[in-house]
């Protein structure tokens, strides 16, 4: 690493250095005891100081890092998505483009989001919902961030597992009415080499 090992390591940075750990530990480069101690001291280090040795006696080429999803430039793309399933589920996963508008209406569905890989059309994205019996999951990318702005739940949940901790990622803005309903908005989950 180049960087000064004194100034202080972002998440965006963070999600890198586990994603070469990660390659390093499918091409037999570590061993899964060795994974999680190292997965682990990413988590609690500070600086670059302090991970910078965990890569040290690893090649540079192993594991190309892509640039994480919230961190890349802006392309051009459609205004807004609107999503109505009705008795059904929908799902948008992989290298999709997201809008700065997310309309979902629907009744006994289920709707995922999966954003980790996604492109950007901006630095914001406002998900409006409207829905009965029905499920909303958004999976952000890493160093994004969500505030649900007055979603009225009735006889539903709004669980949040990614709020503004800082940075400057894309921010995820969720309004709106769920009835008989949920909606989470969460990170990636871990567990060794599985993520979902």
């Amino acid at each position: 690493m180049t960087h000064d090992p004194n100034m202080r390591v972002s998440n965006a940075e963070r999600e890198a250095i586990l994603a070469k750990l990660h390659a390093a530990t499918e091409e037999g480069r570590l061993d899964l005891d060795e994974f999680a101690d190292r997965s682990r001291q990413v988590y609690e280090a500070r600086t670059y100081g302090e991970v910078a040795r965990l890569l040290a006696d690893l090649p540079e080429t192993t594991g190309a890092v892509a640039v994480p999803a919230a961190v890349r430039s802006p392309v051009s793309g459609p205004a807004e998505l609107r999503l109505s399933p009705t008795g059904s589920s929908v799902e948008r996963r992989g290298e999709w483009v997201v809008p700065p508008k997310v309309v979902v209406r629907g009744s006994m569905s289920s709707v995922k989001l999966d954003c980790r890989h996604a492109t950007f059309t901006g630095r914001t994205v406002e998900i409006d919902v409207d829905f009965n019996m029905s499920s909303l999951e958004v999976i952000l990318p890493a160093g994004a961030y969500a505030l649900e702005d007055g979603v009225e739940a009735t006889f539903g949940s709004v669980t949040n597992r990614a709020p503004y901790k800082g940075g400057d990622g894309v921010r995820f803005t969720v309004r709106g009415k769920a009835r008989l309903g949920s909606v989470t908005i969460r990170h990636e989950r871990r567990f060794l080499w599985w993520r979902w």
